[in-house]
């Protein structure tokens, strides 16, 4: 029997639509470059007709991918997820009119911001198939943030993209559609399904009672009264000019590495490739702001472990900050002691003082080849979502031999120049420190 499902989104994972222009600006994306021959039809042409097939039923496999939120009555709560009735493959799976150069330096396309809107009626995620001059397709794939982070991006990818070749379409189970279930015909009824579950992970009448409070209830209210607004709230910030002032153009370029030379590199420099992408991100800030004492960058960190494997978003945010003059060799080990304090530090931290350019971070998904369908998956580059004030940010992403690395900016911000940084970082050979002098020395013995 199919069960009637609906989902309470955290209070956290809330700001992710609390309005139009957080909603706009926290759109991940990612472009898969694969061979064109297994997706063309027998006249030569994308056959989407049968990507599309393929994509829909991959989404059983991925109850978030058959989700959309819905405000609860009154909007006594956070926005819930609750399944669809029917998927309009159609809508999130188009096919790109032009055939765009296979060219790192017009990258645009694959960036997701030619996508199109997100209609947040519909299950947040979309991908467009463009066809590449080389004769190669790129998939851009692109997902909300509110749906969950980049680790519960690359769960996604993991079932659109395995690890063999599959000609045939995977067949959908009982058990998938009983994963997904069914809406709740009524507002009530996801009130109901979320009281119901909130009071299940209570250990008893005295636990519930004394978790609602634990809150302050001020605070409740005024969440509540933001959540009855924020219709209106959204069209004055539009119509103000808000969104347009916040929602600056942006442009982007990415470059490709092996893995395997910036991970000895990595290595060498007292970190991980994480804390290189970090700290080449810091190199770079020091090319724009080199008068500044210090410069500084938001790095995400999750602490996941096998009881909460299965949040949405489970992200939480470092400062990182290093001398400005401060070279590579001192920068990576800064960014590494940073980090890992930060993860060892299970406390409330502040970020201080918001100086920070933007944000760099770093993900994996893993050595073992992919193939979408019977199409092996050539190449893949992240391109970072975040807060629409922020300058900069970087991401790298490892796949099979090779890291991509991608850096998304203001228009006004050289991003050029910014590249062309980072690459000098992940190309250094290190230098050996100077050896202190001794306290007893003077200069020229």
């Amino acid at each position: 029997m199919t069960v009637t499902k609906a989902e309470l989104i955290g209070t956290l994972d809330e700001k992710y639509v609390a309005n139009v222009v957080a909603f706009e600006s926290m759109i991940a994306a990612a472009a898969l470059v694969l061979d064109g021959e297994h997706l063309r039809g027998t006249d030569g042409s994308i056959d989407l007709v049968a990507v599309r097939a393929r994509i829909a039923a991959l989404t059983w496999q991925v109850p978030a991918m058959r989700q959309r939120l819905v405000p609860t009555p009154l909007r006594l709560t956070t926005p819930a997820w609750v399944p669809v009735d029917h998927l309009d493959i159609a809508e999130h799976v188009k096919l790109h009119p032009d055939i765009e150069p296979d060219d790192p330096n017009h990258v645009e396309i694959l960036t997701g911001r030619l996508n199109g809107p997100m209609d947040l009626s519909r299950p947040l995620w979309d991908f467009l198939v463009v066809e590449l001059d080389s004769g190669r397709v790129a998939i851009v794939a692109r997902y909300h943030h509110v749906i969950g982070d980049a680790l519960f991006g690359l769960k996604i990818g993991d079932v659109v993209a395995g690890t063999a070749p599959s000609t045939s379409l995977p067949e959908i189970s009982d058990d998938e559609r009983d994963a997904v279930g069914v809406p709740p015909r009524t507002g009530v009824g996801i009130l109901a399904i979320a009281g119901r579950s909130w009071f299940a992970a209570r250990s008893g009448r005295a636990d519930a009672w004394h978790e609602y409070w634990r809150k302050p209830f001020v605070r409740r209210l005024r969440r509540w009264g933001g959540r009855v607004i924020r219709p209106l709230k959204n069209r004055a910030i539009i119509a103000s000019g808000e969104a347009e002032r916040l929602l600056v153009p942006r442009h982007s370029r990415y470059v490709e590495v092996d893995l395997a030379p910036a991970t000895k590199l990595a290595y060498r420099l007292g970190g991980t490739v994480h804390d290189l992408t970090v700290a080449a991100t810091l190199r770079a800030v020091a090319m724009l702001e080199p008068d500044s004492e210090t410069m500084s960058l938001l790095v995400p960190i999750s602490r996941r472990s096998r009881t909460d494997d299965a949040a949405r978003n489970h992200i939480s945010i470092v400062k990182v900050t290093v001398p400005t003059a401060d070279p590579l060799e001192l920068v990576v080990p800064a960014v590494r002691a940073q980090v890992q304090a930060a993860v060892d530090d299970r406390s409330n931290r502040g970020l201080g003082t918001p100086d920070w350019r933007g944000y760099a971070t770093s993900i994996t998904w893993g050595p073992r080849q992919r193939f979408f369908g019977e199409a092996p998956i050539r190449s893949v580059t992240g391109w970072p979502a975040g807060d629409p004030r922020d300058d900069l940010a970087c991401l790298s992403c490892s796949y099979g031999k090779t890291l991509s690395i991608s850096v998304t900016a203001r228009a006004t911000t050289d991003v050029d120049a910014v590249m062309a940084v980072i690459s000098e970082c992940f190309a250094a050979v290190p230098v050996p420190l100077p050896v202190p002098v001794p306290a007893t020395a003077t200069v020229g013995s």
